[in-house]
């Protein structure tokens, strides 16, 4: 005869959740884990300038421009000048035929000499009274006059020699040997234009201008002068120009047609690289 077994299903149950009981009393308790430490990044807050650029575009014009015409008349002997070369102050670019204002000249000292003989003559005799004050005082006019005739004569002789007005680079000639010149014509011998420094002049709105006359009034743009800008140059072939310049706000006129100035800036031009009427 097999033996019976009987088990209890509440005693059963009851031993597993004892036994499960004594388990988790036999383990430590773990404690969660701890959250991580906050990055923190540090910035330091300094000022710096900031550069505010312009690109406009632009045409070179000499510093100064010199029209050479006779101041006499008569016929160019000689022109003592290379076209296209550098010329200084006071060089004699042409000579005109001085013949005939050589005389003049001579004949304005003859009457100098005589007039002034008569006046000192006169000056004598007036003071003890053998001649009129009236004959007196038109001796006196007449050697001022011919004072006046003799230094005009000897202008005229020194005109014929044509000196260059400023220093700089000479144009074409369009005068030769041989040809008639007078005062006061239109066609000017030759043109000398100083080339260093040069011009550049751009095209800018009124309003552009008036904005960047206030940020140099307030300090925000460096100054290279008085109301002067730092300027540089971009040639046409996009190459950058070596020399830096400044821009000139204080030659500025609005025109009322288009409401833009004309903004002049000024490099120096040691080597000629910059010639007038370039595109920059």
């Amino acid at each position: 005869m097999k033996p019976s077994y009987r088990f209890s299903l509440s005693k059963t149950a009851a031993l597993l959740v004892m036994a499960a009981t004594l388990a988790a009393c036999g383990q430590p308790e773990q404690a969660p884990p701890a959250a991580a430490a906050p990055e923190v990044g540090v910035h330091t807050v300094q000022t710096e300038p900031l550069t505010l650029v312009t690109v406009l575009p632009g045409r070179s014009a000499a510093f100064r421009i010199a029209e050479v015409r006779p101041q006499v008349n008569g016929i160019v002997e000689k022109r003592l000048f290379e076209e296209g070369a550098e010329v200084e102050k006071g060089q004699q670019l042409y000579q005109i035929d001085d013949a005939v204002h050589q005389a003049e000249y001579d004949r304005a000292r003859a009457n100098l000499v005589t007039t002034e003989r008569l006046a000192k003559r006169y000056q004598r005799l007036q003071k003890t009274s053998a001649i009129s004050q009236q004959q007196y005082d038109d001796a006196m006019a007449a050697w001022k006059q011919a004072q006046a005739q003799a230094e005009l004569a000897r202008i005229n002789v020194v005109y014929t020699k044509v000196l260059a007005p400023i220093s700089g680079r000479a144009g074409r000639s369009t005068v030769s040997e041989g040809a008639l010149v007078t005062n006061g014509q239109a066609t000017e011998m030759v043109t000398v234009q100083q080339i260093d420094p040069i011009y550049v002049d751009v095209q800018q709105p009124v309003t552009e201008v008036l904005r960047l006359r206030k940020e140099m009034a307030n300090g925000r743009l460096e100054l290279a002068g008085a109301d002067q800008a730092k300027a540089s140059l971009r040639l046409e072939d996009g190459s950058i120009y070596p020399h830096a310049g400044t821009l000139q706000f204080s030659e500025v006129t609005v025109d009322p047609g288009t409401s833009s100035v004309t903004l002049r800036a000024e490099f120096p031009n040691p080597d000629g690289d910059l010639l007038p009427g370039m595109f920059v």
